[in-house]
């Protein structure tokens, strides 16, 4: 059986929410009521708590009405229903309750039977609204639809080198892949070069045909991937063997033959090398793009190793290390940093490593990390470790397993500096913002937003590092600084209440009052005389 949804009641009038309450049968229309209001203000505090599915409110009540509430609702939480019930048929009130999308308005005084109906269209729009979350054959269908399009992008992005070792074989499972199943891997890039432009008017189209073309050709060669690119169309293939290599040659050639036959174009194949690992398949499709370039004076199939004799295996950080490793600096916990490391160290044991690229590629880490001290303020021989200078750190690092302590040590020092800044910086802040609200706390006007704008920095932020620091809201902790300085004046003065509720940043009296007795549980008067 479904939970009851939720409802929050909200009416100035103490008897009008107690006969609400009692008139209705809520279970039986599948809700209960979780709490009650008497004003804007407070139901925007309790719904913070309880976290209704609906508020059924009143519009008019003194400090904030149901239509002022509504809309903070709709900013706040827009997922909760509000059902607005009114004493006055007025044609503004309900013209403003379309424009906040209220579910219902209702006239008072409230009929039960009315009251039920209503109750049970709301249950029913609120049914809906699960079951289409929770509807996993459309979700399956939406993907099955959006297949073509996420699997694109996932192997776009896995020859750009911008996957995760760890997501690899998560996503080709998920997109239903096959590109695991092989010993080592290679990658094509195919483009097609007009040669009677009358026949082809768009060269996506001439693309596709191609496309096309190669898919059926390449039928019975086994776990291979192709999908456009926007210079061409790429090729991942899986192969069990390099001997294999050369039957995907054939394959290209004979579709060179088919595309020119077929379509009266000329056909253009880069291949990469070898890679052992799927994950360094962007290495492949770069060199299959620069075999590309050779197609001029090279012919129609160009592997990359025909015109660029192999080198010895370099050592450099790409793009994507670099943020790996600017990241792990900056927030990286000791798993990731001693991961990032691993990983960079390690590249200097491969068996073809060139040891005189080995200052190159330490003088690349040097670069990064220098960045990220730079940027941040920290005095720059924190990157020496346990070396004297940059010299030191050169000459220094022979292999894989200096390179491993250094980087380490470096990598926790800097992180555990900006992790200290940063929590330092935070507690000035908050330091900062308490500040400005005890000398500024008798402004009425005193927001957030005023708050924010003095520290230089975000509303969002501010609340999560306040709330987090403090222990509670802003509004919270203005409010209760409010009535410290209130009940202070009222011990230690003869001032009247509603100069008092003005000292402490109250324009309205009644107001100071309600909120006064909330806090203290007695009204200011009664306050004064114990």
């Amino acid at each position: 059986m479904n939970e009851p949804y939720k409802i929050l009641l909200v009416d100035d009038e103490a008897e009008v929410r107690t006969s609400i309450i009692r008139k209705i049968d809520w279970s039986a229309v599948g809700f209960q009521v979780v709490g009650d209001a008497e004003n804007g203000v407070d139901a925007l505090e309790k719904i913070e708590q309880l976290e209704p599915d609906v508020v059924l409110t009143d519009i008019r009540m003194p400090y904030m009405d149901g239509l002022e509430m509504a809309e903070r609702l709709r900013e706040i939480h827009p997922s909760i229903k509000v059902v607005l019930f009114s004493g006055f048929d007025d044609f503004e009130y309900a013209q403003k309750a379309i424009k906040l999308n209220i579910i219902e308005y209702i006239l008072k005084p409230v009929n039960a039977e009315e009251m039920m109906e209503i109750l049970l269209r709301i249950k029913g729009t609120l049914d809906e609204e699960i079951q289409r979350l929770r509807d996993l054959t459309n979700l399956q269908e939406s993907f099955r639809k959006n297949l073509p399009i996420l699997r694109e992008k996932f192997l776009s992005n896995l020859v750009k080198g911008n996957v995760g070792k760890e997501d690899i074989p998560v996503l080709m499972e998920e997109y239903g892949l096959s590109l695991l199943e092989g010993n080592c891997w290679v990658a094509a890039k195919v483009m097609a070069q007009e040669m009677d432009n009358a026949a082809w008017n768009s060269w996506n189209l001439l693309s596709v045909s191609v496309q096309r073309l190669l898919e059926d050709r390449f039928q019975s060669f086994g776990n291979y991937s192709c999908f456009q690119r926007p210079s061409g169309i790429c090729v991942i293939a899986a192969l069990e063997d390099e001997k294999e290599l050369m039957q995907l040659t054939t394959y290209f050639r004979e579709l060179c033959k088919e595309v020119k036959k077929i379509l009266n174009c000329t056909l253009i194949v880069g291949i990469g090398r070898v890679v052992e690992s799927i994950e360094n398949i962007s290495h492949s499709y770069a060199e299959a793009r620069e075999a590309v370039a050779y197609s001029r004076t090279a012919g129609e199939v160009v592997f990359i190793s025909d015109v660029e004799p192999q080198k010895d295996a370099l050592l450099h950080l790409d793009e994507k290390d670099e943020k790996e490793l600017s990241y792990v600096l900056k927030f990286g916990d000791e798993e990731m940093i001693q991961s990032c490391v691993e990983s960079i160290s390690g590249r200097m044991r491969q068996p073809k490593a060139m040891q005189s690229g080995f200052q190159a590629y330490i003088i690349d880490i040097l670069s990064v990390i220098l960045r990220v001290v730079q940027k941040n303020g920290l005095e720059e021989n924190i990157v020496f470790g346990k070396y004297a200078d940059y010299n030191g750190v050169l000459t220094g690092i022979r292999e894989s397993a200096d390179m491993q302590d250094w980087l380490c040590e470096v990598c926790f020092a800097i992180s555990g500096k900006l992790y200290r800044e940063r929590v330092g910086t935070t507690q000035t802040l908050i330091e900062k913002a308490k500040k400005y609200i005890g000398e500024n706390y008798a402004n009425s006007a005193l927001s957030l937003e005023m708050v924010c704008g003095y520290l230089h920095i975000s509303t969002a932020y501010f609340s999560t590092i306040f709330k987090k620091e403090v222990g509670e809201s802003y509004i919270s902790y203005l409010t209760g600084i409010r009535m410290e300085k209130a009940a202070a004046l009222l011990k230690e003065t003869d001032e009247k209440t509603y100069q008092i509720a003005a000292k402490v940043g109250y324009d309205e009296p009644n107001y100071f009052g309600y909120v006064f007795k909330k806090k203290f549980g007695v009204s200011p008067n009664k306050f004064r005389g114990k």
